[in-house]
């Protein structure tokens, strides 16, 4: 009885099994069929998405001795040397465990000895994990990289492209993998189901496809899972309660006291849920897979969902006279809840609980917007522009008659209330956004020390966001020290840091250091940088940050 995994026993054997890589495979096999195959290649992408497998593939392809379209045969000599894991003319190498220079320099003299295959034979290097090695491993690689000898290529591969040098991304053709469609992902579960003889209907090879997020490693480890647990008879019933999918009905409860403006209710839910000891972060993702729901259903866009007419009728009456406004708030507000620091507090929850809610309550505020507009001074703009001005400044002169304390504050806010459209409100648009950015802090943070240590350490001693536009985040640093050495580094502490931000708010904003010796450090400490920057909103966060 064969114990080998299943994500092994069908890794594919052929270029066109591949899923979900069509514009890489089209490429490589045409090099392939036309004998145009380059000396070096640099795969990068998401975990599980083919990147060792096409390195293999393409080292099999130039070494069959009957390959057909690009495709190896499967039949010949070498073929079968390598699907039986003993062929000589692949070399993989781990760089997580190979990243000096010394494993570097014996590649590199290796390098030069004929192939094991014979005189047509070609040596492939696959280096996975590329981006681990040291900057010397690097520099010591590059002029082979460059020019090998004409028997060897080199296939790269890394899940980080971005932490490989440029001088080595330019001396090779680069691949990027995407992460494999859901529909191709589900056809490739159907046929390994078919094959090792178990029964899954299609709509839950769906979530286990959707619970692997676009990996094929993953989702097949997940099928496999779920055989070993529930047999070759696989039911939705039973895919959902293994992937953890079964909701707590509480989720729904939460959404409808957020949705509906209860605080009270929605904070004794979220108690009830932590003093059963549940995971929060698994609450969190039904409450915002709900939300998402409603929106859509909401939208009446819900038709390409699995949902029942009995689900859907339910989210549709839950969202019976709620605006979409009100529920992507929500949706924004609960999606955006950080549990990573602390998973078992339930601030977080709180404070999106509260902000959908304060939020809701809200719209009563914009009667200063309506009274900035609706007031006299809109009638005499129109006749003659000049005189308004004038009346003002002669009514604040002489602030004696009788009606001084009225009067004064009235035409202060009136004054003020006139200036906002050219000036102040981007200013208070910038504040705001600030204020918005400032809410990640301890998000772009964690990012930053996960991708380079050196950089959350900067980070974390003396440095604060001082300005945020639609373009650029703002560092400053309070001491020059710190400022080189964020400089420094080859540049790595910058790249960490930039990378942090794109992940955490998006690409398109350019990322700054800069001396301020004025800066204060932004708090880390639990729910502290929620809690400052909602005060800078206008205090919509919960006031007791305890």
């Amino acid at each position: 009885m064969s114990t080998e995994v299943l994500y092994r026993k069908w890794r594919p054997r052929a270029f066109a099994e591949v899923a979900g890589q069509e514009p890489v495979v089209r490429t490589l096999t045409n090099a392939i069929a036309s004998g145009k195959v380059a000396h070096a290649y640099l795969l990068c992408g998401p975990r599980g998405t083919g990147k060792t497998t096409t390195g293999r593939l393409l080292a099999k392809a130039v070494n069959c001795l009957d390959p057909k379209d690009g495709e190896p045969c499967n039949a010949c000599e070498r073929c079968l040397a390598f699907l039986e894991g003993r062929a000589l003319d692949l070399i993989e190498l781990d760089a997580a465990s190979n990243r000096g220079i010394d494993e570097i320099r014996s590649l590199r003299e290796k390098a030069n000895f004929a192939p094991a295959g014979g005189r047509d034979a070609r040596k492939v290097y696959l280096v996975d994990e590329v981006h681990m090695l040291t900057e010397p491993a690097f520099n010591a690689l590059l002029k082979t990289l460059e020019e090998p000898p004409a028997h060897v290529i080199f296939v790269l591969a890394t899940t980080e492209a971005h932490k490989v040098p440029a001088t080595v991304v330019s001396r090779c053709q680069r691949f990027d993998f995407r992460r494999v469609p859901l529909a191709a992902l589900v056809d490739r579960l159907a046929h390994i189901a078919a094959q090792e003889g178990i029964e899954c209907p299609r709509d839950a090879l769906e979530l286990i496809g959707r619970a692997g997020t676009g990996s094929a490693r993953d989702a097949i480890n997940l099928l496999d899972q779920l055989a070993d647990s529930y047999g070759k008879s696989i039911a939705i019933e039973q895919v959902r309660e293994g992937l953890g999918l079964v909701e707590d009905p509480r989720s729904v409860e939460l959404c409808r006291q957020a949705l509906h403006g209860d605080l009270a209710q929605g904070l004794a839910i979220i108690s009830s849920v932590r003093d059963d000891g549940l995971d929060l972060r698994q609450f969190q993702r039904q409450v915002v897979a709900r939300l998402r729901g409603l929106l859509l259903a909401r939208a009446g866009a819900a038709g390409g969902e699995s949902w029942s007419d009995e689900q859907l009728a339910e989210m549709r009456a839950l969202v019976d006279g709620v605006t979409p406004a009100r529920i992507v708030a929500a949706l924004h507000a609960f999606g955006e809840a950080d549990l990573r620091a602390d998973p078992l507090s339930p601030l977080p929850l709180e404070l999106a609980l509260a902000t959908t809610v304060v939020g809701a309550e809200a719209p009563p505020a914009p009667a200063p917007a309506r009274a900035s507009t609706a007031p006299e001074p809109v009638a005499p703009p129109r006749p003659a522009p000049p005189a308004p001005r004038p009346a003002r400044r002669a009514e604040a002169a002489p602030p004696t008659p009788s009606k001084p304390q009225p009067d004064g504050p009235a035409a202060a806010a009136r004054e003020s209330a006139q200036p906002p459209p050219p000036s102040p409100a981007p200013a208070e648009g910038n504040g705001s956004l600030l204020a918005e950015v400032r809410l990640h802090w301890q998000e772009i943070y964690q990012r930053a020390r996960d991708l380079q240590y050196r950089a959350g350490a900067l980070l974390n001693s003396g440095c604060g966001i001082i300005e945020a536009t639609g373009d650029e985040v703002v560092f400053g640093f309070k001491h020059q020290m710190l400022l080189d050495r964020m400089h420094g580094d080859g540049g790595e502490n910058l790249r960490a840091l930039q990378q942090a931000v794109d992940e955490v708010l998006g690409p398109g904003r350019t990322v700054r250091c800069v001396k301020d010796e004025t800066v204060e450090q932004q708090r880390l400490s639990r729910g502290g940088h929620l809690v400052r920057a909602a005060e800078e909103l206008g205090g919509r966060a919960l006031p007791d940050d305890s």
